[in-house]
């Protein structure tokens, strides 16, 4: 939880720091052509109204989104750290190599395995391909969270990368939902894999 927090504090450094000169800004210009106060006297509370201002902005948004990201790690059963701020979300699976099966046969058992999961809201599939699968899945808080699944399958490895980005590109805190959607995506992806691995196996 803590190293949550200090990621979400880094990542709201500049947007506290563009605050905080609004802020001085309007100090200055309330007390200089407001008031008359002179430049030297203004100036320390011009900076006083910058550092609060942007300490204002930096708490209060920071603990907002996290304790709704503390929400949404326990709502799937998640232990929130410092990862789940990192936009897009990139997970990644690797199996052994599967017998018989084709990248497009193996991401059509993902698709099957992500529209039967109780907990992914399924909103859209956007591209379904040879290893490609594309769809919108509604996260936390009705959080629309785009989804990009690749697979690759050859005779040693098979690979599955997911990659989850808040479809509002303006969105730069998520409260963790492109994690916590990723998170669950790569666990039915590693089960769904490694039953066909094991399916694989019985067959030869």
């Amino acid at each position: 939880m803590l190293g949550y927090w200090l990621a979400v504090v880094r990542r709201l450094a500049v947007p506290a720091l563009v605050t905080g000169l609004l802020c001085a800004a309007a100090m200055v210009a309330a007390l200089v052509l407001g008031d008359g106060v002179p430049w030297r006297e203004a100036a320390p509370q011009s900076l006083t109204a910058a550092a609060v201002g942007a300490l204002a902005f930096a708490a209060v948004l920071s603990t907002a989104t996290v304790v709704r990201a503390a929400r949404t790690a326990r709502r799937y059963g998640l232990a929130l750290g410092p990862e789940a701020v990192a936009l897009p979300c990139v997970r990644e699976v690797r199996v052994s190599g599967i017998a018989d099966r084709t990248a497009f046969q193996l991401t059509d058992g993902v698709r099957h395995a992500v529209e039967k999961d109780p907990v992914l809201r399924r909103d859209e599939v956007t591209a379904f391909g040879h290893g490609k699968l594309d769809l919108t899945v509604r996260g936390p808080s009705d959080t629309t969270v785009a989804v990009r699944v690749r697979i690759t399958t050859g005779p040693e490895r098979t690979i599955a990368v997911v990659e989850a980005r808040p479809t509002a590109t303006y969105k730069r805190l998520d409260a963790a939902a492109c994690w916590a959607v990723a998170r669950v995506l790569e666990r039915r992806i590693e089960e769904t894999l490694r039953a066909e691995v094991a399916e694989g196996g019985q067959t030869r």
